[in-house]
């Protein structure tokens, strides 16, 4: 199985579904979670963060949700490298299994992240 060939393509192809849905200006989705609390979830932002990295505007996006706009350019990145080892024949990198520990770690950086991205998004809306 080429993960990297599955992925670019359900990758690519929602990134180009969303562009289209921009480009066209249809209406997006209004959070629910915003709607009934008046808080933002921890995703509010994305959409708009997307939009505005459509029409050139890096540090509005940013703005508009830090964590959305990294999750957007490390798929970018992701497609990139996902085109490149496909079409090249490149070996693919893969990882090491983590040890229990390591996944611990991991997902209390994680948590963290969101945590703080959260956090801001409460603060600055």
């Amino acid at each position: 199985m080429d993960e990297e060939l599955i992925w670019g393509m359900i990758l690519g192809s929602s990134g180009l579904l969303v562009a289209c849905w921009i480009w066209l200006g249809l209406p997006t989705m209004i959070c629910p979670f915003h709607a009934i609390t008046g808080i933002p979830c921890p995703t509010c932002g994305i959409t708009r963060a997307f939009s505005s990295l459509f029409h050139g505007d890096p540090r509005e996006a940013f703005l508009f949700n830090p964590l959305g706009l990294s999750v957007l350019l490390g798929i970018a990145i992701y497609l990139v490298y996902a085109g490149v080892v496909v079409v090249v024949k490149l070996p693919r990198l893969r990882w090491n299994p983590l040890s229990a520990k390591q996944k611990a770690t991991l997902r209390l950086i994680v948590i963290l992240i969101i945590a703080i991205n959260w956090i801001y998004l409460i603060h600055h809306e």
